[in-house]
């Protein structure tokens, strides 16, 4: 498969909520093309925030492995001397580009060939979308490419824009509530705004998918769109719930096969790495986390993973709903997800102000899908407690110990068009934080 192109979309905060994977938003676009395309039911990020989840996928390295433990701009950058993605396709002489938002480094930093990110504007998917064809349009064609649109939607930061840049969704439109999710002071208004961040994004997409087609790139084109985390709120992005966690992930492969169908196949984002290696006949990763998924494609019940290692560490935080400063919290949080348990560890239950969490938790997800009622299992709990711990071990984990020290100070890197330190920490910059204080 080394002559075909890849394509690979990943959006912000999206989590599952799609209409083709039952969720109350309209995405006619990306339903449109999850018909087209395998739908992984059962897939999530290894590490619910922003930077390390993208590391993660782009490394294949688990976030404590790699040192991306936390934001980039609040100092966690990916190390620069991990491979990742970018360097796989360099090295097999793909012309690589990227279109939108980088956010496991510092903007700028990649490696891509082609680097078309200028402003903050170009991380929205309008920009992203237009530019990407542009420059597939002006691409050398006695190459293959890889292309990676990353769009800043449906990330909270861009709800501002709705109403303006973003097309406000109708006011009696229903509005989706995700199960599992505790009501708060606002959450209509909020969901109200995501679905049009991701109706925006919807939309944009589908520009692309036809641009695509018009170019007359289906046909030499795998296509993957993905996301980063689970949604903002409650019990959502920045924990190692369902609703943190859970990952949209569809592949189009261009000759059609397996349009339409579904894997339950369970597959963390570290997998994606190995996996494109395998697929484009790229040389393969030495000592990843990741394993190659390829064999799925083909053979649905072909065994993969028989649970996940899930980890939180930093995350910028607003620690209560009034704050105006944002905090890098260390919330350090493991888990042990199957397709039947998910274990969850606390190792500073008290990291959060007035909020009280145990040491730990242990759902029935066959029974409790949603996660809303722990169950109470002392031999299931010790199990899982020792599981995890042996596993920290195995993977260098270092918890319970403290974490590394931070590798850099906060910033957006010497790349970026803001340089200054406090230029960098004030509102021109679409997501300061990039957390919520909804996380709780």
């Amino acid at each position: 498969m080394s002559k075909l192109n890849f394509v690979y979309i990943v959006c912000h905060d999206l989590g599952r909520a799609m209409g083709c994977y039952g969720a109350g938003v309209p995405t006619p676009h990306l339903d449109r093309f999850a018909s087209e395309s395998i739908r992984f039911t059962r897939a999530h990020c290894a590490s619910p925030a922003c930077s390390p989840s993208r590391a993660c996928a782009m490394s294949g390295l688990h976030a404590h492995r790699s040192g991306a433990i936390g934001l980039a701009h609040m100092g966690w950058p990916l190390d620069l001397n991990r491979p990742t993605t970018v360097d796989d396709f360099n090295g097999a002489g793909y012309q690589t580009i990227l279109s939108g938002i980088n956010h496991e480094r510092h903007p700028r930093t990649d490696r891509y060939e082609v680097d078309l990110t200028r402003e903050w504007s170009d991380w929205m998917s309008d920009r992203a979308v237009d530019n990407a064809l542009r420059a597939l349009a002006q691409r050398d064609e006695s190459r293959p490419f890889y292309l990676n649109i990353a769009t800043q939607e449906p990330h909270a930061c861009t709800w501002p824009a709705v109403g303006g840049r973003i097309p406000a969704i109708p006011s009696g439109a229903p509005v989706w509530d995700p199960p599992g999710m505790p009501d708060y002071p606002g959450k209509a208004d909020d969901f109200r705004r995501f679905a049009a961040a991701i109706a925006f994004m919807d939309h944009h997409i589908g520009r692309f998918l036809t641009g695509l087609d018009r170019l007359g790139l289906r046909e030499s084109t795998v296509v993957v769109f993905t996301t980063d985390h689970g949604i903002s709120g409650p019990r959502a992005k920045g924990t190692l719930y369902g609703l943190g966690t859970e990952i949209a992930m569809l592949l189009r492969l261009p000759d059609g096969r397996h349009a339409g169908e579904t894997r339950e196949t369970l597959l963390s984002n570290l997998d994606f790495r190995p996996t494109w290696c395998e697929a484009f006949g790229l040389a393969p990763p030495e000592n990843m986390d990741g394993k190659s998924f390829w064999s799925v494609i083909d053979q649905p019940d072909a065994a993969h993973r028989d649970h996940l290692y899930l980890e939180r560490n930093y995350h910028g935080e607003k620690l209560r709903p009034d704050d105006e400063d944002w905090t890098d919290l260390y919330d350090p949080i493991r888990a042990i997800r199957t397709p039947e348990r998910l274990y969850i560890r606390h190792f500073r239950p008290d990291a959060w102000p007035d909020l009280v969490r145990p040491d730990e938790e242990l759902y029935d997800l066959e029974q409790d899908p949603a996660e809303t009622s722990p169950i109470s299992d002392a031999t299931g709990l010790r199990a899982f407690r020792d599981q995890l711990m042996a596993e920290a071990k195995t993977l260098g984990d270092f918890v319970p110990g403290p974490p590394p020290p931070r590798p850099e100070a906060p910033g957006w890197g010497k790349n970026w068009h803001q340089v200054d330190a406090a230029a960098d920490q004030t509102s021109s910059s679409p997501c300061v934080g990039d957390g919520d204080s909804l996380n709780t």
